[in-house]
């Protein structure tokens, strides 16, 4: 992982080892983890690819199980949106220890940013 230059992490693509191609039976193409860019997009962005790749595979029919996937996500985005609204709302809230807690509990859930240990810190 090395930054950008713009405070984001950058996390190289195993799938294509930062090179943004990955070989198949029809030739060499863009890399389907990471779109071609040799690095992995944020978080939040694999999520949604994941749940768009759910929703084409396994949503589009009428069975109970198809409906059970589209509820299911349809809860995950409105949790994933609520999270980042009350990230949003700790940010803009003045400095306090419940204010801090929220939004680390927060941005730990939607990966927000990279977390890194504090010395003497066992959590």
């Amino acid at each position: 992982m090395e930054s950008n230059g713009m405070g984001f992490i950058e996390r190289q693509c195993n799938s294509c080892a930062g090179t943004g191609e990955v070989g198949t039976e029809a030739g060499v193409v863009d890399c389907p983890d990471c779109g071609g860019s040799g690095a992995l997009p944020h978080p939040n962005v694999l999520v949604e690819w994941r749940t768009r790749d759910i929703e084409k595979a396994r949503a589009s029919g009428t069975d109970a199980t198809a409906s059970d996937i589209r509820w299911l996500i349809a809860e995950l985005r409105r949790a994933r949106t609520a999270l980042t609204e009350i990230a949003a709302l700790a940010e803009d809230a003045g400095p306090s220890d419940v204010v801090q807690r929220i939004r680390v509990t927060a941005g730990r859930a939607l990966a927000l940013f990279e977390l890194t240990p504090v010395a003497g810190d066992s959590a």
